[in-house]
Order: structure tokens, then sequence, then C-alpha cells
């Protein structure tokens, strides 16, 4: 599984946009525009031809994959796509990661006798596994398998940062161990005398990329026993931080751990796993997968429902893709409009995202390997109405896709990898079908002007598992900006006044934390919430993200020092319902979530808005809301 956790404290801007290539790019001379309408015409058409001739094994193959094969076996192919790279990473040992869907378990056993290896086999069938990329069509043209593709993509949402030598040095002369400032920015240290509460009797569990640090941070008094779920230590040391913040604020909650990292399969499994063999009364996670549906709740969301429903509290990042009212959403959706351009040779129809004019220029804001995705309204795992996404150069050729045919039984999701550099365009094509409504996200880039040209963003970042009806999705606000800024008074933990360090109403959210709302179109089986009407006007929303938290915290935890991201924010949440929950130990999901957002401190506009949700949220207003008593 290659880590996507960002490691830069800033983002380069993108945008977006449909194919309009009849406009051209707006300085070039007419000579130009036509050699680059040219190159797009012959790159797409040429994906175009390998779409219409598939064999019957490559029908249940991605277009990555596919191509990928002919690239390496059709030297003219290569001549009519120069610039195209697939994205698939082929190993030096000619093995690629792929996700098998099956319908059995004996194609594990069938990856082992074709040189794969197994790297994780679900009860269900579902496989991942590293392949030889010589093996796909045997296997994937056995009747028991469903489809293959590149292994499903994970990233965390941890941002690094920096922080003044003198300060981190500083802060050690006072404290034998780091403490995150959230325990102050939050007023949990505070809480935690007045009320008398730390986490006693309250099982928190992480799943994250890894623990790698884990047994140095206990040798440092950071982190007491954690209870690790079998084989799932996973690789990094995300978790490692985010257990540090949840010891720092609840020092005496039981911890545990799960990888997230294993695949999508496994992340689903482990956190039902943490609930029914680990015991966890609150599970926090900071990890999406990019093709979790906006649209849906698909297999991680419906794991979260499940330990929801079951009575525990569970909190996710909202994700680090901006926002729209910060200018820096990364996100775009609406209903399909097609362009009255088309592209000669080519089948379909392009989206415009701007009527009249619809040529953007596209630069990825993402560290290399993060891709643009691409979902449309249709039921996952039926969608019948065919979309694909192509991404082109400044000089028109055709650099990466995704145009994968449904047919009635696959996903309406596409995702193309984004080479390095820049000056790059978006096409959305109808290739068949219905119009839909579309979701296209940079995935931590940004939608800009360029030029003359408008930017296309929209907001409803936060999506997936994150966005789950009873889950607590978390956005962020600085820890360091609370320190100049008292809390009014009202505190029952801090009755006499002002409490120079803690969040206030003058407190500002990272610029980065990905809004709401979250607009879905059918339930977790399928079923249209609307049916009938799949477009802008029908389905239902929801509000997230649901609270705020601190980041820019410190841990002891290399890499982290200080940790950015709704990474850092979800688990300072999940520490304060900890707190909660060891003050009134009978308090229902419903009664923590009603005391931790009334209590919580507006930052947006009054009430709920789509950036913060219901506000910071704070210990002890929260445990005074629940009707927990000062001892």
């Amino acid at each position: 599984m290659v880590r996507f956790s960002r490691v830069a404290a800033h983002a380069v801007p993108l945008t977006v946009g449909a194919l309009l290539l009849s406009t051209g790019v707006a300085a070039a001379q007419p000579s130009a525009v036509d050699a680059a309408t040219a190159r797009t015409e012959a790159g797409i058409s040429a994906l175009q031809g390998i779409k219409k001739n598939l064999s019957p094994a490559e029908r249940k193959q991605s277009s990555q994959l596919v191509v990928e094969k002919r690239l390496r076996a059709d030297r003219s192919l290569a001549a009519k796509l120069p610039e195209y790279r697939s994205g698939v990473g082929v190993s030096n040992a000619g093995t690629v990661s792929v996700d098998i869907a099956a319908y059995g378990k004996t194609v594990a056993n069938a990856v082992e006798a074709a040189g794969g290896t197994v790297r994780y086999a679900a009860p269900d069938g579902a496989v991942r596994a590293d392949l030889p990329l010589s093996a796909l069509d045997a296997i994937a043209g056995r009747a028991d398998v469903a489809e293959v593709k590149p292994a499903a993509q994970a990233t965390t949402w941890s941002k690094a940062g920096h922080r003044d030598l003198r300060q981190v040095l500083a802060a050690k002369a006072v404290a034998a161990t780091v403490v995150s400032e959230g325990d102050k920015a939050h007023g949990t240290d505070t809480a935690r005398t007045t009320y008398g509460v730390s986490g006693s009797g309250v099982k928190v569990c992480v799943l994250s990329d890894g623990v790698d640090s884990l047994a140095k941070s206990q040798a440092a008094g950071e982190l007491p026993a954690v209870d690790v779920l079998s084989g799932q230590k996973g690789s990094g040391d995300e978790g490692t931080a985010m257990l540090e913040i949840v010891h720092d604020l609840a020092p005496n909650a039981t911890l545990g751990f799960a990888s997230a990292f294993a695949s999508e399969a496994s992340f689903a499994a482990n956190i039902r796993a943490l609930r029914t063999t680990g015991h966890c009364r609150i599970i926090v996670d900071d990890v999406a997968y990019f093709d979790e549906s906006p649209f849906q709740d698909t297999q991680v969301a419906q794991a979260v429902n499940d330990v929801t429903a079951a009575g525990v509290l569970y909190f996710s990042s909202a994700g680090n893709s901006g926002n729209l009212t910060d200018g820096t959403s990364g996100y775009y959706e609406g209903d399909f409009r097609a362009s009255s351009s088309r592209i000669t040779g080519v089948d379909g129809v392009p989206h415009d995202f701007d009527p009249g004019s619809a040529t953007q220029n596209f630069d990825p804001a993402m560290l290399s390997g993060f891709p643009v995705t691409l979902f449309w309204s249709d039921p996952w795992g039926k969608s019948a109405n065919d979309y694909d996404l192509y991404v082109l150069n400044s000089s028109g050729g055709v650099v990466a896709s995704s145009d994968n045919s449904q047919t009635g039984a696959q996903n309406p999701f596409e995702i193309a990898q984004v080479p390095s550099g820049s000056g790059f365009r978006i096409a959305v094509v109808k290739f068949s079908g219905a119009d839909r409504f579309i979701a296209v996200g940079a995935n931590e880039g940004r939608f800009v002007a360029s030029g003359s040209l408008k930017a296309f963003s929209t907001n409803g970042v936060t999506s997936g598992h994150s966005a789950a009806a009873s889950a607590f999705s978390v956005a962020a606000a600085p820890a360091a900006g609370a320190f100049t800024r008292p809390l009014a008074p009202g505190d029952p933990a801090n009755p006499a006044g002002p409490y120079p360090g803690q969040f206030s109403a003058a407190s500002k959210w990272e610029r980065f934390s990905s809004d709401g709302k979250r607009h879905l179109f059918y339930n977790a089986d399928g079923t249209a919430v609307t049916p009938g009407n799949v477009s802008s006007t029908g389905g239902t929303t929801r509000s997230k993200p649901d609270i705020t938290a601190a980041d820019g915290v410190m841990t002891s935890v290399a890499g982290f020092q200080p940790f950015f991201g709704t990474s850092a924010a979800a688990p300072h949440a999940a520490a304060i319902a900890a707190l909660l929950l060891s003050g009134k130990a009978t308090a229902t999901p419903a009664q923590i979530r009603a005391a931790l957002v009334s209590s919580a401190i507006d930052l947006g506009t009054p009430g709920f808005d789509t950036v913060t949700g219901n506000g910071v949220i704070m210990a002890g207003p929260a445990l005074a809301a629940l009707g927990v008593q000062p001892r």
C-alpha cells in the first residue's frame, strides 16, 4: 500500500474545466490550437478504440490495467500516446498491486499459482494481491472473478508544519513528556480537575496507517499499553501520534489500534473488529480511500453504520481538500451539462463547466501520486451510464485517463493519476447514457482561476465514511491561534472568567479543512432516496462536518512535530468524548452528541456552517451540558 499522507503545509493551485477544444488556449496562435486539437483527438480516439475492442477478460479489468498492457505490447499505440502514463505501478519483477472482486474463496489460491502474492483475503472472497501483469487476463477471465483493478489508494489527512525550535525546547524543559496544545485549547486540562474525569473506564481505539514508534513512545512515557489487533500494526507512525493526543487529553482511557491501510475491505473489517473483539466504545480514524462514493454509503461507511448502530461513538477526519468559503475547494459537483462543442472522431459529449466558456487550465496541486476522481449519481455497483475522465497537457496530449465501461454492473467511478507538471486540463465525457449529477475531486488540490477563465469550485468536499449519518466528521482549527484569544466567561470549569489559551468565537479554522454539506442520492442498499430524480433537485443532504477540534499540536513522534490537519483534530474530539463518558458512563450516543454540539463555540455563522459544523467543542461546557457535576 502506497502511503499518501501530506508532508507539505501548503498547496499549489489547481484548476478544472471541461473540454472545448475549439476555443483552445487563449494566448495560442491558430496553428498551435489546431495542433493541440489534433493531439487530443488522436489520443482520446486511440483510448476509445481500446475501450470498444476489449476481450471478455479485459472487460473485467480497469482501463488503466488494459492500457498499460497494450502500451507495452503495441508500439503503434504507444506512438499515438507518447505522453500517456497509466498510473499503474509495475514492479521490477513485473507485478502490479490489484484488488480482485471475487465470488468465492478459491481466487487467492489461483493468484498464488499464477506467481502472485496475496496481501489480504476477505471472508467474502475479495483479494488484494501483487499479481504479474502477464497473469491479469487469466485471473480476470475466471468465472468467479467480477473485477480486477489497481489497488484502491488511501490517504491520511495530516499536514506537517514547522515550529520554532526554541518553543519546542522550552516546552520540553517544563515537562518531561510532550503534551498537545489541544489539552489547553479545549479546556480539558481544567475540566479533568474540575469534574474529576480522566477517561477511566472508556476504551478509545484508533485506525490509521501504523504505529512504528509505539514502543519508543511507551518507553518515553508518552503512551501506556496499547491493545493492537492481531496482525494489524500497520506501517507508518500517524497512528502513534493520534494515540498520544488521545492519551494527553484522556490519560486514563484504555487505548487500542488497528491499521486501515491493508485494503479497503480490511479497513471495514477492522472497524467491526474493534467493536466486537476490541470492545472499543469510541473509534477514531483519519483515513480515506479515494473510491469512497460521495453519493452512497459504501463498504467503509456501512461498517461505520454498523458500529454506531451498536452504540459506538465514531469520529473521523473531515479531510484537507479545502472549502469554498476560503477559496481553497478542490471539488466540483453539479448536474451534467452537455457542451455545445464536439470532438471530431471521438464518441461522447463533454461536460461544460461554464456555459459559453468551457476551457479551463488544470495544474495539479498535489504531491506526486494523488489522483483526480469522478463520480456520478448512479447506484454503486449498478451503473448503466458511462462517463469517462481524461487529463490533457498544455499541448493537447492525453497524459492520463480513466474510461472504464459501465454497462449495468459497475461502479459509477473513474480515477486518473495525474503526472507531475503543470498546465493540465480535465475533460469529463459522457460516453453513453443519461445525464447525471457529477462530482470531480482534486483530493487536496485546488480549483482556481487562470487568466480570464473563472474557477468552478463548489462546496461539498467532505464525503465517504466521514459523512456517515451517525459519525462525527471533524474539521480543524489551529490550537496555536487560541493562545492569544481568551474564552468568554461561562465555562463551569473556569467560572472566574477568561482563560488564556482556550478557543473562542474569535478563533479561526484551517483554510484547508474540507467543507460540506454532503449530497446523497442512494441509501446504503442502493435504493434511491428520491426515485426517478438523481439530479441536483433530488436526493438528500447531511449536515457535515459535525464539529471542529484542534490541530497544529506537538507530539513526540518524528514527522508530527507539530501535527497539522484534520488527522490531528479527530483524536482531540474522540478524547473529549472519552472524558464525557468517564463522567457519565450511562450516557447514550445521542446524549453525548447533544452535549458536544449544544456547547460548541461558533466559529462561523451562528449555528451550523459548512466549514466548522456546529463549532469547536469544549470539554468543560460539554460536561456541564451532559449534567456532570463539578467534583
